[in-house]
Order: C-alpha cells, then structure tokens, then sequence
C-alpha cells in the first residue's frame, strides 16, 4: 500500500470524472501549462491503492508537457463497483482501462503500479490498439510466489469475505504496526488510509486480493504485443523481488530502470526521478 506524504493537491492537479463506456471513473488529472498535450499518461493504481498515489506524478509529468490522468479503478476509494466478485477479474479490469483510454483519446501511455501492472498488462493484450506505450512499475509477471506474502493475502481475503471490512482494516493496521520499518503517519493521512480502504467494495478488494496470488504470467505474450515496454521499480523495492522484475524485463527484451532512493512507491517517494525516466521513455522511439 503506497501512503501519500500530503493530502494537499498542487494547483494544476485537478479531481474530475472520466465518462467511459463502461461507467465512471474517479480521476486526478493535470494537463500542460501553454501549448498542447504531447499526449496523455494514464496512470493506474495498485492493490489497496489509489488515484492519490500518483499525486506528485501527475504534476510532474503535465510539466514535462502531458495531460496526465491517475485513475480509481471500479470499487476502489471514489470508484463504484458492483458487489459481484466475478466483475474484478483481470479481463474485466483491463477492460475498463481499454475504455478509459479510448475515452481520453486513444494512444494512451499506460502506466500500472503493482497490481496495476497487471492490469495494465491485460488491456495492452486485450486492445493494443489504443496504447502507445506500457510501464509496468514496481509491478511482476504474475502472481506472488513467496510464501509469507501469499498466506498474508489468503487470510486478508478471508477476513473481506466474513467480517466487515472496517474490522479487516483494524486487524491489518495492528498486524502492519508491528513491522520493524513501519512509520505511523500524520493523522490526517492516517484517517485518509482508513477512509480509502474502508471505501472499496468488500468483494471487489477481496477479487483484487487472490489475484495477487492466481495471476497467470503473460509477459511472453505481452513482449509479441507491439507495444513498446519498459520496466521500472525502486532500487528498495519489497514487492516482487527484483531478480524477478529483471527476469521479466529480459523477456520483454528491455533493461529495468532503478530509482534511487525509492522503495515499492517511486510515484510517492521519488516523483521526479520517476517522470523523468518515464518521459524519456516516451520519447525514445
């Protein structure tokens, strides 16, 4: 789960609603001071994320000359969603991203973050014809292998399945406050992680979950799309391990790009060392 460091949105940085046609979308967007967009970045967010995530982001790369857009996918934070667990499959989610991208233009430079990587890896092979580009960040080429992170998540969807999930919350934040490196945030972001977790759909976030744990590894099929890759993560990053982000970035025939001084949210922690790498990623052709 990435923490925002302020709540505070830069004054280019605007909420808006993206109209698809498969429903609405809570966004944060950002678009280019003077002069017209050399194109739009679609950001998505990961597991227990957020548009929020990318807030930093976004002012950053509409700087650098992109209309920027950071998404809530369906039934997370400001997103609805059904209650349905069958509707948060990866065909599903990607298929919302694909309409998202069609409705912003098409061409899209599509980034996912962790679980958003996934996603985002879904809707590159579900229509490559609307993306330009894809960044998987701090992302993997399927689900977790590692077996303390997949009992974790197989007793969090446990609990989102029986119990009411502002308990689930309780119990993670107890579990996640006895971690050696954890850091209790300032009260307002503190309550803003309780509101957004506590905001998506139960079944939704459940879905989410197991996929983390199920999701087939496609970067195979994903190095014949078409579209260009690229692969990036923080030089302390402790979400896949990046042995196993090198591998996938060999087979998408890419180096991995490495920022210094992040972790798992390079988004959050290294805002501009991260729109740099992607911008010129963007333009590398």
């Amino acid at each position: 789960m990435s923490t925002p460091r302020t709540l505070t949105l830069p004054a280019g940085v605007r909420p808006a609603t993206l109209e698809t046609e498969r429903g609405s979308f809570a966004t944060l967007q950002a678009v280019p001071d003077v002069g017209t967009p050399l194109g739009t970045v679609l950001l998505v967010p990961g597991w227990t994320g957020s548009k929020e995530d990318f807030t930093p982001l976004v002012d950053h790369l509409a700087r650098y000359g992109w209309r920027t857009v950071a998404v809530d996918q369906r039934g997370q934070h400001e997103t609805p969603g059904p209650a349905d667990p069958s509707a948060y499959t990866l065909t599903e989610l990607a298929a919302d991203v694909v309409a998202m991208s069609q409705a912003l233009g098409g061409y899209s430079q599509l980034v996912g973050h962790s679980f958003g990587g996934l996603v985002a890896r879904e809707a590159v092979l579900a229509d490559p014809s609307v993306f330009s580009t894809i960044t998987l960040l701090c992302s993997g080429p399927g689900g977790f292998s590692d077996e303390a992170k997949v009992q974790g998540l197989q007793m969090l969807a446990f609990g989102l399945d029986n119990l009411p999930i502002e308990q689930v919350y309780d119990l993670k934040l107890e579990h996640d406050s006895k971690e050696p490196r954890y850091v209790a945030p300032a009260t307002e972001i503190a309550e803003f992680l309780r509101k957004r977790f506590t905001g998506n759909v139960p079944a939704g976030l459940s879905a989410i979950t197991k996929r983390l744990i199920d999701a087939e590894d496609r970067t195979e099929q994903l190095a014949k799309s078409g579209v260009r890759a690229q692969v990036v993560y923080g030089e302390s990053d402790d979400g896949w391990p990046l042995a196993v982000q090198d591998r996938m970035a060999d087979i998408l025939g890419v180096r991995p790009q490495v920022i210094a001084g992040a972790g798992h949210s390079p988004a959050i922690e290294q805002p501009a060392a991260t729109a740099r790498i992607l911008v010129e990623f963007f333009h590398d052709r």
